[in-house]
């Protein structure tokens, strides 16, 4: 684990503890460390592979961190749950919530090896268990018995639409079990077209909940596998 006695590492723990205890999140010593060492290693790599288009601290925290973490402050995830991040692409949603959910088992999904090799680093560095990196198309993952069918939650942040997603994503959940798509505002029309779709796969839409964490405003649309 890192070194955080610099004062810069310093100003980052401060800043990260404060936003996330304002959003109710208490976390031990370890979490802050493990927090601390991602976004350290982050910053590094993305400065060799296009990792991501954020790279200040705020930005790192609130719209990386707790943006991933904003689900949990409306939906419960059950203790011990297994759970697939499709697209994971720099791991969000799904490493904050391993981190802060250490607990759950967790299936990191990303076709890029660039991407996979950074997921694989820093996994080696924060020490956590019960995570696996899977660096393939979640269209091929479904063709695989360890992976179809196998999760209790899926959870999607990415561009694609719900529509183009539905079938590669629901194909991996358990019956039952629920798809969670991370959006932005003004969905409307997406879930117009994503209804029809989801009717032919037996799906259905559980629930669509408004989150907004400082300056971000989420859409989350629950999706039951039935």
């Amino acid at each position: 684990m890192i070194d955080i006695s610099t004062p810069q590492e310093k100003n980052f723990r401060h800043l990260l503890k404060k936003y996330l205890w304002k959003y109710g999140f208490t976390i031990s010593e370890t979490q802050l460390k493990q927090f601390v060492a991602y976004r350290d290693e982050l910053k590094r790599w993305n400065r060799k592979i296009n990792l991501t288009a954020i790279v200040d601290d705020h930005g790192i925290i609130v719209k990386h961190f707790l943006d991933s973490l904003s689900i949990l402050c409306c939906f419960s995830i059950t203790k011990y749950a297994k759970i697939a991040d499709v697209g994971t692409g720099a791991g969000f949603p799904g490493l904050p919530i391993k981190i802060y959910r250490p607990d759950v088992e967790m299936c990191l999904i990303e076709a890029s090896k660039k991407k996979t090799s950074f997921l694989k680093y820093i996994l080696s560095v924060l020490g956590l268990k019960n995570i696996e990196i899977a660096n393939a198309r979640a269209e091929e993952l479904i063709k695989l018995p360890a992976y179809n069918s196998q999760y209790d939650l899926v959870l999607t942040r990415y561009v694609a639409s719900i529509a183009d997603s539905a079938e590669y994503c629901l194909s991996l959940l358990k019956s039952n079990g629920m798809l969670i798509a991370y959006k932005s505002c003004n969905i409307e029309a997406e879930l117009r077209e994503a209804k029809v779709k989801l009717r032919w796969l037996g799906a259905v839409i559980n629930d669509i909940i408004e989150s907004e964490i400082t300056d971000i405003r989420r859409t989350f649309v629950l999706i039951n596998k039935v």
